[in-house]
């Protein structure tokens, strides 16, 4: 089966704590441990994700498409890929394949994304 990725983000409004805060629908991906640090200098670790240059440092909340919260990620790490580097995806880092596995199993190939802006 053959399915077309489309490249646009699209955009919803949630309200946290009272106030309107945008939600991205996204692709989402997994990578594995490549031997090499993150883009920041870390150790990869089950709880970051890459994402494009423009995020790098800051947290994102993850929910379903159904909007079941999933958990909060921090950006540490930037890809190569298209739909990394022009922020139509995420790639969320997994130990091994069979975690990699369990994550689209679980979840699926698109994610909701609130992005939370790192300061400090």
């Amino acid at each position: 089966m053959i399915r077309a990725v489309m490249a646009a983000v699209y955009l919803s409004v949630v309200t946290i704590f009272g106030e309107p805060v945008e939600m991205e629908t996204m692709r989402c991906t997994c990578y594995l441990p490549t031997g090499h640090r993150t883009a920041d200098g870390t150790e990869p670790y089950e709880g970051i994700i890459a994402s494009n240059r423009d995020h790098l440092g800051d947290m994102a909340l993850l929910y379903t498409m159904d909007g079941e919260y999933i958990g909060m990620y921090e950006c540490r790490d930037i890809g190569g890929g298209r739909m990394l580097r022009n922020g139509t995806a995420i790639d969320v880092y997994r130990d091994n394949m069979d975690r990699a596995w369990e994550w689209i199993h679980t979840y699926g190939d698109y994610i909701q994304v609130i992005w939370i802006e790192a300061e400090g």
